[in-house]
């Protein structure tokens, strides 16, 4: 029973986790050019997750909070503006990222 109880909270505590990083993936503007499975305006997020690892973050954060030229971009042609978004958000949408 004990088990039961810990693996249930366990779920609930990670799946309000992923809601709650998605949902600050929503407020930052992430997911405006990024879909989980499907390439928009940006890249997929399961690609880019299939292409960094955790060791990745801080050089992301740092691609995300300057953003991208056109010509500076591995995706694509069209640049990635700046973020606004405070760099706690940031890392903690691109770690969520990394999960798919």
């Amino acid at each position: 029973m004990k088990n039961i109880l810990y693996s249930v909270t366990c779920f609930f505590v990670f799946s309000s986790m992923s809601y709650a990083d998605q949902m600050t993936a929503t407020k930052s503007g992430c997911a405006g050019c990024h879909q989980i499975a499907m390439k928009t305006v940006g890249p997929a997020i399961k690609d880019i997750a299939a292409k960094y690892t955790a060791t990745d973050i801080d050089g992301l954060v740092t691609v995300v909070k300057a953003g991208k030229k056109s010509g500076e971009l591995i995706w694509g042609s069209i640049p990635m503006p700046a973020s606004p978004a405070p760099e706690a958000d940031i890392k903690k949408v691109i770690e969520w990222m990394l999960t798919h």
